[in-house]
């Protein structure tokens, strides 16, 4: 009998325990959340500079032509808007140049 207590009381410390530990810490209200992103490759970028983006374009233009594309993934369209300076650019290669693809 005295084991079955013993043990019940062990397991409810336990559970105690468990309750009191803190949550992981939340971001701060403040900080944005940080997104993967990936470089797209070179020739698609052209190609879609090229055909998408009526110039002179600025980097808000260029931005919401890349955002409505499927060929480009989330972390792709992250990564232009993390690497296109703010500007107006005259043509695809000043774009592809400012991105250094």
């Amino acid at each position: 009998m005295k084991t079955i207590m013993y043990l019940t009381i062990a397991g409810c410390l336990s559970l105690a325990a468990c309750a009191r530990r803190l949550p992981p810490a939340a971001s701060s209200p403040n900080e944005a959340p940080q997104t993967a992103v990936t470089k797209p490759e070179a020739p698609a970028t052209k190609l879609h500079l090229e055909q998408h983006v009526k110039y002179p374009a600025s980097r808000n233009e260029i931005l919401r032509a890349c955002a409505d594309t499927p060929e480009f993934t989330p972390s792709q369209k992250a990564w232009f808007e993390q690497n296109l300076p703010e500007a107006t650019y005259p043509s695809a290669a000043a774009v592809m140049a400012a991105l250094k693809l």
